[in-house]
């Protein structure tokens, strides 16, 4: 099944966000929750082997957008094998964008793949989060490819890609770990290299990186959140 949601934030009178443009079509339902932050809403189970999902963000400058999910998805083998699931985010970001979604979970014989693009313009502020658990309590996981692609004024910032599960050249016992989080953010703030227990942050231009990884997710957000700087995101709502 395909899915399109589509967001525009835009600055409004009296330093106000409003929201011209909330739709969506497929697996996902787009909500208004707040005066600058929507909630992506499930209305299928999975997504299934096959799914796509394309999610495009648009905050043009002086808007702020927060966009967060109501529950974590489970990504689930199609019947007999076959394409992974993906999810594909699109951001223009000329103000502000926080983009934190609940976990992904892969389960068993199933396999994922995240994207993230997002070009900045010049006053651009950008916080992603990802989350992910490979397969459910009691299971064998599942597979998981994330990328993530940032720009700002056509200068690329970050480009990484992640694999994690059974058939990924980095994925080798005993170094396997079920569980992975990572927040990256683009702003003005720099902070510098940090380590800790299985997490690390690392600096960016204007910004950073944090990264955990390990057996359980509550454990992994953590020791991630204990690198991250707060507050992530300074702007006006």
């Amino acid at each position: 099944m395909r899915t399109v949601v589509e967001v525009v934030a835009r600055a409004g009178p009296g330093g106000r966000t409003v929201l011209p443009v909330v739709r969506a079509a497929g697996q996902l339902a787009v909500r208004r929750t707040g005066p600058t932050t929507v909630h992506l809403v499930a209305t299928a189970f999975g997504p299934l082997g096959g799914d796509d999902a394309e999610i495009s963000l648009v905050v043009e400058e002086g808007a702020l957008l927060r966009v967060r999910s109501v529950a974590a998805a489970v990504a689930l083998p199609a019947r007999g094998g076959g394409a992974p699931s993906a999810q594909r985010i699109v951001a223009s970001v000329g103000g502000a964008l926080d983009l934190r979604l609940e976990p992904t979970v892969v389960a068993a014989g199933a396999a994922h793949v995240a994207e993230l693009t997002a070009e900045l313009g010049s006053t651009g502020v950008l916080t992603a989060a990802e989350h992910v658990l490979l397969g459910r309590t009691g299971e064998d996981p599942g597979r998981w490819t994330g990328t993530v692609r940032v720009v700002r004024d056509g200068r690329p910032l970050l480009h990484t890609t992640v694999g994690l599960g059974p058939g990924e050249p980095a994925w080798l016992p005993p170094v396997a770990p079920r569980a992975y989080a990572s927040t990256v953010h683009i702003g003005t703030d720099e902070a510098g290299v940090l380590t800790g227990e299985d997490a690390v942050r690392m600096p960016l231009p204007g910004g950073w990186v944090t990264t955990g990884w390990g057996a359980e997710l509550h454990r992994v957000l953590d020791a991630a959140a204990a690198l991250t700087p707060t507050p992530p995101v300074r702007v006006t709502a």
